[in-house]
């Protein structure tokens, strides 16, 4: 009888990792909007500026934070990070102007939304190959399970202990529960434990352009045309999805809903992130990422279309569905093909050159409908011109397929 594969217990741990980015998640640090316009006077679009440049400048180092990965592996860049996050949550809670909110954004956008993130998707594809598709499946699963409540739970914590009190609260839990565990947990590569991966008796590589033979480097990667496309989805679903999340709460209330109606279109976010993680790694492992790609393109691309011109909390909670549904099929089709595709030796620095492309569609959301409704008064039209431009996406997402050496393919 074959006992347990180490391989699960990494990705238990990868899962609460990721859950602990919430803090540094745009769908908790909306719940700020308010908080910060009205205690310290920042005007929308302001506040909305200083999160893009945040965010962007956070996806600069994460090219060498992905080097880092690779070098001391992640057992113990994760322990580390989470530190960093903890005292991230602390510096956030200290913030007394515009100045010292920009670097609570930048410092919980690089450590939690962006080293945190990493290094636990990192993990996961250290351990599985032929179905990485359905362990990221379950990962994602236990995330988004985790994270349904957290919308509406920490507007009520906000409510009763203040936006200061609830960091504090977020940096403790996950400094002292994430660190630990990682260390203790955590194993960098099953070869380190005189295992294969996915637990088989013998390697079996499923995917002849993988690269498990003969690894890419990021810079090999990145003269190929699968990379620019599956970099194209994944600065478009951020870039929609962050636009969507970061107003959502003064694009509803402006519609005449309360703060906890228009915390609820995120908890629909979240479960359907979470109902439909396993289908799409399933999925994953057995259909071409072109056609889960383009699929989820569309779906991210309708969710702007349909809160144009939400004005109820069930037309709002569909928006956030069919973005849930295509961020669903693109980060589980496009976060296997980066492994598949390139290969595990370079496998941190290549994810993380990715993330930051990422990360810079995730600052530039905010700033659109910033402009937008500065510009216009409304945020219908930057919502339709999001949507509009994640359908064209969709005839990109298409052309991706598996990488030849020696060709732009």
């Amino acid at each position: 009888m074959r006992g347990w594969f180490p391989g699960y217990t990494v990705v238990g741990v990868a899962s609460l990792a990721f859950v602990a980015t919430a803090p540094g998640q745009t769908f908790i640090l909306s719940q700020l909007n308010l908080p910060l316009s009205t205690e310290l006077s920042i005007t929308p679009l302001t506040l909305n500026t200083a999160y893009t440049i945040a965010t962007v400048a956070s996806a600069l180092p994460l090219v060498w934070l992905g080097r880092g990965v690779d070098h001391f592996g992640p057992r113990r860049a994760m322990a580390l990070i989470a530190l960093l996050v903890g005292l991230s949550c602390l510096a956030m809670s200290a913030a007394r102007g515009l100045f010292t909110v920009f670097l609570g954004f930048l410092l919980l956008r690089f450590f939690a939304q962006g080293g945190l993130a990493l290094v636990s998707q990192h993990a996961v594809a250290m351990w599985f190959h032929r179905r990485l598709g359905a362990m990221q499946g379950i990962k994602q699963v236990v995330v988004f399970a985790a994270w349904a409540p957290l919308p509406l739970a920490t507007t009520l914590v906000i409510g009763q202990l203040g936006w200061r009190s609830t960091y504090v609260l977020f940096g403790a839990v996950v400094a002292a529960l994430v660190a630990p565990i990682a260390l203790v947990l955590l194993r960098d590569r099953p070869e380190a434990v005189g295992l294969t991966l996915d637990g088989d008796a013998v390697l079996r590589d499923a995917e002849p352009a993988a690269g498990l033979e003969l690894p890419w480097t990021t810079a090999e990667a990145m003269t190929t045309r699968a990379y620019w496309v599956i970099a194209a989805v994944f600065f478009a679903a951020p870039l929609i999805g962050t636009a969507m999340l970061f107003d959502l709460q003064p694009i509803l209330l402006s519609r005449g809903l309360s703060p906890l109606e228009a915390a609820a279109p995120v908890t629909a976010w979240t479960l359907t992130m979470a109902g439909l993680a396993i289908p799409s790694g399933m999925l994953t492992d057995r259909l071409r990422p072109r056609v889960l790609l383009t699929a989820g393109t569309l779906f991210f691309a309708l969710g702007p279309l349909i809160l144009c011109d939400a004005r109820h909390v069930v037309t709002a909670s569909a928006a956030m569905v069919s973005f849930g549904v295509g961020q669903s099929l693109v980060a589980s089709a496009g976060g296997a093909a980066l492994a598949r595709f390139y290969g595990r030796a370079h496998h941190g620095a290549i994810r993380a050159s990715i993330a930051r492309i990422g990360v810079v569609g995730t600052g530039l959301g905010p700033i659109v409908t910033g402009l937008g409704l500065h510009l216009t008064g409304a945020y219908g039209a930057p919502l339709l011109a999001l949507g509009l431009f994640g359908l064209l996406l969709c005839f990109v997402a298409w052309t991706v397929a598996a990488p030849v050496r020696g060709s732009a393919s």
